[in-house]
C-alpha cells in the first residue's frame, strides 16, 4: 500500500481558557463567546441534488465563523496525522492515491457511509480536543464551533479533517483485521474500499465491517455496497481498475473526446466545461490525456479555424500543445 509522506508535527498552541484563545486567534473574546454559543446560528443551509437521488443539507458558515474554523483546522487539526488508510480530503491526497493500492487484485468490494458528516456527533468531537489535551472548556468551545445541530457541518473547512481524525480508530480496527489476511484497505471520506486477490479472502468480509462500523455510530447505505469480481468493471472512487492501471475509463475517455470534437464542429460551445474536465484527467490519468492532446493537434490540422469560438480563446486553454500553437 502506497504511503504517505510523513511530516514534521509542530506543537499546537497552549489554550487554558478564552482569554488564550483570544490572544492566539487575535479575536476580541466578546466575539469568539458569541460565535461560539450563537453558532447554529451562523449558517447558511441549502440543499444539493445527490447523483444517487435524494437531497444532501450543505451548512455553509458565515465569515466570521469560517475564520475561526480554519484557523482551528491549520493550527490545530492538520498537526495530527490522519490514519495512513485514509485517502481523502487532505494535502497531498485524492481519488487517485486512494484507488492506486488495489490495482492487480482481482475482487473489489465498496462499502458507502451513510450522512456520514452528521452522523459524527459532537460528544466525538468533544472527546476528539480533549484527546489533544484541551481542557474541558476549551475543548466545548471548539466543539460548538465546529459543529451544527449535534453534528459536523458538510461545507465547513475544519468537517473533513475532524471527520478522519475521528475515524483513525475505525481504521486501525479494519487495518488490524485485513492486514494479516492479504486484504488491501482504504477509505476516501465516507468511501471504504477492500480489494483482494482471491475471492476467498474478501467473501465474508462485509459482515465483520458491518458490526465495526455500528460499533463506531456509523452507517452503511446499503444501496451503495457494491462487490466486483474478475469479469466486472471495477472502480473505486469514481477511476476505473485494470490489472496494471487506474484511470478516467474508455467511457469516459471516448465521452470528452467526443465533446472536443464536437467544439470544433461548432455545436459543443461550453469549453470551461471541456477546459475543466481535462484538468481532472491531468491530475488522475496521464495516459489518456497525452492521447487527448495528439487528438486536439490533429483537429487542429482538420479545422484550422474553429467556427464556435476564437481562435485566440481556445488557444488560452490549458489542455492545448504548444505544437499546435505554431
Amino acid at each position: 500500500m502506497t504511503k504517505k509522506i510523513i511530516f514534521k508535527l509542530k506543537t499546537p498552541p497552549k489554550i487554558n481558557d478564552i482569554h488564550d484563545l483570544a490572544r492566539e486567534t487575535r479575536l476580541s473574546e466578546k466575539l469568539i463567546s458569541y460565535i461560539a454559543y450563537r453558532s447554529n446560528f451562523l449558517y447558511r443551509t441549502y440543499y444539493v441534488p445527490k447523483k444517487s437521488g435524494g437531497k444532501r443539507l450543505i451548512a455553509q458558515p458565515a465569515r466570521e465563523l469560517k475564520a475561526i474554523q480554519s484557523w482551528i483546522l491549520r493550527n490545530i487539526l492538520e498537526l495530527r496525522p490522519s490514519s495512513n488508510q485514509s485517502m481523502g480530503l487532505e494535502r497531498d491526497q485524492s481519488i487517485l492515491t486512494n484507488a492506486l493500492p488495489h490495482i492487480g487484485n482481482g475482487y473489489l468490494l465498496n462499502i458507502d457511509l451513510e450522512n456520514f458528516f452528521p452522523s459524527i456527533k459532537s460528544k466525538r468531537v468533544f472527546h476528539l480536543f480533549k484527546k489533544m489535551g484541551f481542557n474541558n472548556n476549551i475543548s466545548t468551545i471548539f466543539t460548538r464551533i465546529c459543529t451544527f445541530n449535534d453534528g459536523l457541518p458538510q461545507g465547513a473547512p475544519s468537517s473533513p479533517k475532524i471527520a478522519n481524525l475521528i475515524c483513525s480508530k475505525l481504521d486501525a480496527r479494519i487495518q488490524g483485521y485485513v492486514g494479516k489476511r492479504g486484504i488491501n484497505y482504504t477509505r476516501y471520506a465516507d468511501d471504504l474500499t477492500f480489494s483482494a486477490p482471491s475471492y476467498e479472502k474478501i467473501n465474508k468480509l462485509e459482515i465483520f465491517i458491518k458490526k465495526l462500523i455500528s460499533d463506531e455510530d456509523l452507517f452503511i447505505n446499503s444501496n451503495k455496497t457494491t462487490f466486483s469480481g474478475p469479469r466486472k468493471q471495477k472502480k473505486v472512487t469514481g477511476l476505473v481498475l485494470t490489472n496494471d492501471s487506474v484511470g478516467i475509463g474508455r467511457g469516459k475517455y471516448k465521452a470528452i473526446r467526443a465533446r472536443i470534437y464536437y467544439y470544433f464542429l461548432g455545436i459543443e460551445k461550453d469549453i470551461a466545461s471541456i477546459n475543466g474536465y481535462l484538468s481532472f484527467i491531468y491530475s488522475v490519468d496521464q495516459k489518456r490525456y497525452s492521447m487527448l492532446q495528439h487528438y486536439i493537434s490533429s483537429l487542429f490540422e482538420r479545422f484550422p479555424v474553429i467556427p464556435s469560438a476564437n481562435f485566440g480563446q481556445f488557444t488560452n486553454i490549458h489542455f492545448l500543445p504548444q505544437s499546435a500553437l505554431g
